[in-house]
């Protein structure tokens, strides 16, 4: 007889799940949003600027979706803590997590200042962390959980991305360990790693830093944010049910070779 276990999956899938996508009012993350609640997905818009979660929610509604704003800082526990409570307050549940917020602080290695490469860490590598760790409780309680985190093609190394780099490869990392410990309990972590996307750092770079990072890449341009936020609305899938540890990059090719 076919094993049919993975069925199961499909019990959540019946109900509308919840999902929260940290940074979610940038362009990525409105993206990300919207891939969810194509899928019948109730989305909370976690954001540091108020307003811009605010602002994306809105505009999410006004689509017809399911869609809040929650003012999150994910460097600070407490504020994280905060606002899971919040959400279980609200919905009883919390099947996606997409860590998607950080901030950018690039420079040389010989040029790093030290709250600069600390702002990123805590941006980007510690805010995951402190959102796994408020997720774990509630999925394994479920035993149902989406993780999904975001990664860079800078953590492969990139001039003048050190501190961006570096917390983006420690995360995809942390994902690998937390894929481990949490696949028992039907808890996947995967991360997605783009390229150059037309959206956020990438549009305030000069343009003939712009030119230049099209030409190094394969099919000679750069993705939509819409392409990113399909890969991960994968990974928060129930499609994406024996996929878990994994890096998938969204690049056009720029991660393959020289």
């Amino acid at each position: 007889m076919a094993d049919r276990s993975w069925v199961g999956e499909m019990s959540v899938e019946a109900e509308k799940r919840v999902a929260l996508v940290t940074g979610g009012g940038g362009g990525i993350g409105i993206a990300t949003c919207r891939a969810l609640c194509d899928t019948g997905v109730r989305v909370i818009i976690g954001d540091l600027l108020a307003e811009r979660a605010q602002q994306a929610a809105a505009s999410l509604r006004a689509e017809g979706f399911d869609a809040t704003a929650a003012v999150i800082d994910v460097s600070e526990r407490a504020s994280v803590d905060r606002v899971f409570d919040e959400i279980l307050s609200a919905h009883g549940r919390l099947d996606i997590l997409a860590n998607l917020a950080g901030v950018v602080r690039n420079d040389l290695i010989a040029k790093i200042k030290d709250q600069d490469f600390d702002l990123t860490i805590a941006s980007h590598l510690r805010g995951t962390l402190n959102c796994i760790r408020a997720a774990i409780p509630t999925m394994r309680k479920q035993r149902y959980g989406r993780i999904v985190n975001m990664s860079s093609v800078a953590a492969l190394g990139m001039i003048g991305g050190a501190s961006y780099g570096a917390a983006k490869g420690a995360i995809e990392s942390m994902a690998r360990t937390a894929a481990r410990e949490l696949a028992a309990d039907n808890i996947t972590v995967n991360c997605v790693a783009p390229g150059l996307i037309r959206a956020g750092m990438f549009l305030t770079t000069p343009q003939q830093f712009q030119a230049a990072g099209i030409e190094r890449t394969p099919m000679k341009r750069a993705g939509s944010p819409e392409e990113v936020a399909a890969c991960i609305a994968f990974f928060a899938s129930s499609a994406a049910s024996f996929v878990t540890g994994q890096t998938l990059y969204v690049c056009g090719g720029l991660s393959v070779g020289f």
